[in-house]
Parts: C-alpha cells; structure tokens; sequence
C-alpha cells in the first residue's frame, strides 16, 4: 500500500507502541504475583548508540535493474549446458542465478536516519556425476556471489575468480572426479589433516560464528544447534580461557567486502565494527545487540540483524572468519608425512552447543610424504571443537572470503547472506568412513 505509506506507517507504530505498553503491563502483574520467581524477568535497558544521518550507496558496474529476464536466463542456461556436456560421466545439472538491488531506510526516535543500499549477484551449482564403472551417483553443489552487480557472475567478480560458466564447469570436474574414487575410509585416532580456505570458512561459520551469537549463547534463541560451548550461564563463560591454538584468531566483521554479508549500520542504527571472538587462542567477545550488550556491560557492535520488518532482528553473522597466518599453503601440505588434504564443503552435522562436529568436505585426498594422492569421496571430519582447534599448528597466508546464500536462524526461519573466510590450516581430526 505504497500509495498510503505515511497512514499505514503511522498505524504500525501506533499498534507496536500499544502491544509494548500491555506488554508491560503483563510482565509488572507477573512479578507482583509470583514474588521471587516473578523476579527472573527484568526490566529492557539499551546500551546506548550514537545518532547516525547517512546515505550508503550499493556498489555495482552493472546495474540489476538493468539485466534483463532474457539476459539472465540465456547466461544460466549456457552455464547449465556447458558443465552438462564437460564429461560423459555428468548426468544432471541444476542452477540458479539472481541479481537483484535492495533498499533499507532507518530511522529512530532516537533520531537516526540511515538509507542504505544493496547489490547482490550470486548463482548455485549442483551437479550429478556417474561413472560406468562405480555405477554410484556423486553429487556436489556450491555457490559463487557477491554483493555488487551482475558483473559478479558475469566477469567473475567474485572469490572464485570465475564467471558462472567457468564456476559450473569447475564443480562439474569434481563431480566427475568423485564418480570414480573410492569411499574414504575410517580413521578412529586423530590423525594430521590440512583443510583448504573454503572448508575453514565453514567451520568458522558453524563452530565459531554460530556460538558466537550473544542470544544463542544466553539461550534466547536456541533453534537448530543453538546453543553455545563458549557459555553455560553469565556466570560461567570462556572467555579469557584457552578455547585454540596461540595461532587461532576469528572475527565477525560486517565491513569486509568480497563475498555477502557486508554492511555499515545494523537494524538498531548501531555502527558496524570488527569483533573478534578469540585472540592467540583465548576466547575475547560475542557479538551482540543493545538488549545483550547492555545485561554484559558492554558496547554494542552492530550485528542485530532482520530478513525484513515484519519479523524480530536476531543476532546475525556478518562476515565471520579466521584470520590468516604466514606460512604457505604449499609448505603446509608439504610437511606432512600421512594426513588427508580436505577441499571445500558439503553438510555438516553438529552437536546442540556446537562443542563436536561432523563435516564433509567435497573432495579428501591422502597426503603422502607430502605429495596428494588418492582421492576419496563422501568422507567427513570429525573433532571435538575444543581439541580440534588446539591442535591447530599452521594457517596459511591465503585467506578468502566465501558468499554463503542460506545461513538460517530462528523460529520462524530468517535466512540470510553472509559471508564466510579462512585460510589454509592444518590440525588434527578423526575422518569418518564414506557410504
């Protein structure tokens, strides 16, 4: 009802005022009648943010609303076509591609005004490969994007370097490579595994990011594995207590730019900044909101985020990673006498407070005196998250950042952008047998 917006508006704040003030009011009879019990709820206070009257403009060469139905739907078919005539063994091809602008106005009574603009291009590749003579399908998909034009797809301005054609050719070829090899096999006892950037990225997501999330660790919103393992209760945390390696740094940060989930001001007006989650191995902060950042005494960092205003904002990645090292991601590999080199990611299975995991990269090979052998296809790396990253012992100079389309969180589901970044690293874990 555009026509009607100020009206319509008006109503809207006018029934949210309402239900906050009988909201209240329920509460204060709650606490009145149940004496202490009635003491557990507590009173909202906001940590408190500057006032902000900004414009952010959306970064792009080629304009979305510029691009065509036609255009759009001829290049992914091309795509489609290319990676299902790469290889007699590719059976099956699927993709999706979008681009698309979005807008969000801000304002508050506090007296904030943010307008803030979007790009996003991104576009999802999965692939069904079978070889005649293993006669078992292997399937394999991935996603390529980035917060700018169509240009992401297009001329390959993305962390893959590729053009959607060329992306869908790449994950086509893996998929082939695993129609042929065998299944990984069991390994009970941790044995030395180097994971490639885009696998570290997940688990930086999954068992850094996701129990970083201030609401989660503090159980207000506990859906899908959300709890924490750096949280039991306020007053017994991790944080200044060794959680990895002294080589272990992770941060959630949403002004980074090169995959999804960048931004300068969250859904609270509050500004974007880095926040990091562990420092040389010891856990240092979560991210919050200004409901969370004021029961911590602490300042609000920009991470309350919504899929639009119909819905409650929920503590959200931004773009969560670990941080890079110095050694090269060749020498990493090199000096491993037995090991498996584990490449990119598919499902992972994870424990209610994140604390052990199961997650499948796309490809595992041996690692013999330092050379890559035999590739294995649907094995998965097992740890406890605690002792998987104290047995981190190199991070590689390669740091990238991945577009992750589909984080999702909460009840009803919100699912977002984000991005996701690693580098190299090499430690310890468990593989579980392919089926």
């Amino acid at each position: 009802d555009f026509l009607n917006f100020e009206s319509v508006l008006r109503s809207a704040i006018a029934t949210a005022s309402e239900r906050a003030r009988l909201n209240a009011q329920q509460k204060q009879q709650f606490k009145d009648t149940y004496g202490d019990f009635g003491e557990t709820i507590q009173s909202t206070e906001l940590a408190s943010v500057p006032v902000i009257q900004e414009t952010v403009a959306a970064e792009f060469s080629i304009d979305p609303r510029t691009v065509t139905q036609k255009q759009i739907t001829d290049f992914v078919i091309e795509a489609a076509q290319s990676a299902l005539h790469s290889h007699e063994n590719v059976k099956k091809v699927e993709l999706v591609a979008d681009t698309g602008i979005e807008r969000q106005l801000f304002v508050s009574s506090l007296g904030s005004s943010i307008d803030q603009t979007w790009c996003f291009t991104g576009g999802t590749v999965f692939v069904v490969a079978v070889d005649e003579h293993e006669n078992k399908p292997a399937d394999l998909y991935h996603h390529t994007g980035n917060q700018l034009g169509f240009e992401a797809i297009l001329e390959g301005k993305n962390t893959h370097g590729e053009n959607l054609v060329e992306f869908a050719n790449q994950i086509a070829s893996e998929a082939v490579l695993l129609s042929k090899a065998p299944a990984a096999p069991q390994v009970d006892t941790p044995t030395t595994v180097v994971l490639d950037p885009d696998l570290v990225a997940l688990f930086a997501h999954e068992i850094i990011g996701h129990p970083s999330e201030l609401d989660r660790a503090m159980k207000m919103e506990t859906g899908y594995a959300g709890r924490s393992w750096f949280m039991n209760n306020l007053e017994d945390t991790m944080v200044g207590k060794q959680v990895g390696s002294t080589l272990l740094n992770a941060f959630s940060d949403p002004t980074l730019k090169g995959a999804y989930g960048y931004y300068k001001y969250d859904d609270e007006g509050t500004p974007a900044k880095r926040v990091y989650h562990i420092k040389d191995g010891l856990y240092h902060d979560f991210m919050n909101s200004r409901q969370t950042a004021a029961i911590m005494d602490a300042s609000p960092n920009g991470h309350y985020k919504a899929n639009d205003p119909s819905v409650v904002p929920l503590i959200r990645m931004s773009v969560s990673a670990i941080e890079a090292g110095d050694q090269d991601p060749k020498q990493i590999i090199s000096e491993v006498d037995n090991g498996y080199y584990c490449v990119g990611h598919r499902i992972p299975s994870i424990s209610e407070s994140r604390e052990n995991f199961q997650i499948a990269p796309r490809l595992i090979y041996e690692i013999k005196n330092g050379e890559l052998g035999q590739v294995y296809r649907d094995g998965r790396v097992t740890a406890d998250s605690r002792d998987f990253f104290m047995s981190i012992d190199a991070l590689g100079n390669d740091f990238k950042i991945y577009a992750l389309p589909n984080c999702g969180k909460g009840q009803p589901m919100q699912t977002k952008r984000v991005g996701n970044g690693g580098p190299t690293a090499r430690a310890k874990a468990m593989i579980a047998r392919g089926e």
